[in-house]
């Protein structure tokens, strides 16, 4: 497995916004700071505009155009700019659009109306925000995605128009903004690709297989058990596939924080499926240590599920800085370095429930020395696994020491 030290990076920059927000009617409901996060585009990136159209472009320094195949993931802010198209524009691609910023002194006393079209029920929140003051003031749209850790790709459709007798407004000719939420599907091009042999990488952007792209890889493989790895190298799954339904392989490695309130005096590290993938029979799982293994002299790794913790065997692999283990399921990871006695149930936070696991064997208690190399204590790796779901999911890896 290739070993990483951040996984999950969404490009995320905080922007402090002094401003003044109005409601999707244009009503004053104050300002806040908002975070913006950088989105993946499908294969589809070409629209057309009609002169002076609104449009919203990515927040950073490329202005790269939202279309309708960008992607939004869910339980997520972002922030996007409003601009308009300079010229009638036909199958222009999103990142060479000729587009400028609509500035206030262009609204002439006009303002935003936001309104919502077709699958706003993925958004839990949506506003116009100006940025700045005086006619140089530009415009943001906030927006946050609700969470959602399902296969499906929902279509959303905005629509901003101006409101006002201003000369400058009645030139904005009132935009669609459409753009996809959810989280990407393996394409069936990067399906084909794969045969027997093969290991199947789950990237980031695109971690949804679909039940017909599992029939064709069962098919593939000869109906042998496959390798799945995620792109960054993170964890590994080697199971059988046939017959299994949608899956969504997002993980992340946040912190879950009703355990790290509960026990703030251990080190922790954590790595979640929230959506939760379980296989039709036992294969191998393996996750990844070397980025903290060396800072724990014992490691102890718990399943938490439905709010509690329970301790399952596994081992240790030397020579790929690994814990390994059986299991049908992927869920959620809670790796510590002391002993967890305490099995009382921990608080969840809306966290969902998991399905049962096949278990590999009845005694889950019992737990494997293993000599850890890379800290040279005498006393050796003591390590249990299990997994579970998580409550939370966010980007980046979490290194947490109370």
């Amino acid at each position: 497995m290739k070993k990483v030290v951040s996984l999950l990076a969404a490009c995320a920059t905080v922007f402090s916004m002094s401003a003044t927000a109005f409601a999707a009617e244009g009503d004053i409901t104050g300002s806040k700071s908002v975070l913006s996060t950088s989105v993946s585009y499908g294969t589809s990136a070409y629209v057309n505009l009609a002169l002076n159209e609104i449009v919203l472009v990515e927040n950073t320094t490329n202005n790269a155009l939202i279309g309708p195949e960008t992607h939004l993931k869910p339980g997520t802010e972002y922030i996007f700019k409003l601009f308009k198209s300079n010229a009638d524009q036909t199958n222009v691609a999103i990142g060479s659009a000729d587009l400028s910023p609509i500035t206030d002194g262009m609204l002439d006393g006009g303002k935003f109306r936001l309104r919502g079209r077709s699958g706003t029920a993925t958004i839990s929140s949506a506003k116009i925000v100006k940025r700045g003051t005086g006619t140089t003031a530009t415009y943001r749209l906030e927006l946050t995605t609700k969470e959602n850790y399902g296969t499906k790709m929902t279509d959303v459709e905005y629509l901003v128009s101006v409101t006002g007798t201003g000369a400058n407004a009645v030139g904005l000719v009132e935009g669609n903004p459409t753009f996809k939420v959810g989280y990407g599907q393996m394409t069936d091009e990067t399906v084909d690709t794969y045969t027997e042999g093969d290991t199947v990488v789950i990237e980031e952007d695109y971690p949804v297989i679909k039940k017909a792209q599992f029939t064709d890889l069962a098919r593939n493989f000869n109906y042998k058990a496959v390798q799945f790895e995620a792109e960054s190298g993170a964890w590994s799954y080697l199971g059988r596939i046939s017959g299994m339904a949608d899956a969504n392989f997002t993980f992340s490695r946040d912190v879950i924080p009703a355990i790290i309130d509960k026990f703030g005096d251990q080190d922790f590290e954590f790595l979640t499926f929230p959506a939760g993938v379980t296989f039709p029979t036992n294969g191998e799982a393996r996750i990844d240590v070397s980025d903290f293994s060396d800072s724990f002299n014992r490691m102890y790794t718990y399943l938490y599920r439905n709010g509690k913790l329970t301790p399952i065997t596994t081992t240790y692999d030397t020579g790929s800085d690994e814990l390994v283990f059986r299991t049908n399921y992927l869920g959620s990871f809670v790796i510590t370095n002391e002993q967890i006695t305490d099995t009382t149930i921990i608080e969840q936070n809306n966290q969902q429930v998991a399905p049962e696991v096949v278990p590999e064997e009845n005694n889950i208690n019992n737990n494997i020395n293993n000599e850890n190399p890379n800290t040279g204590a005498s006393s050796g790796m003591n390590v249990a696994v299990a997994l579970g779901l998580a409550a939370l999911v966010a980007a980046g890896t979490v290194s947490r020491k109370k």
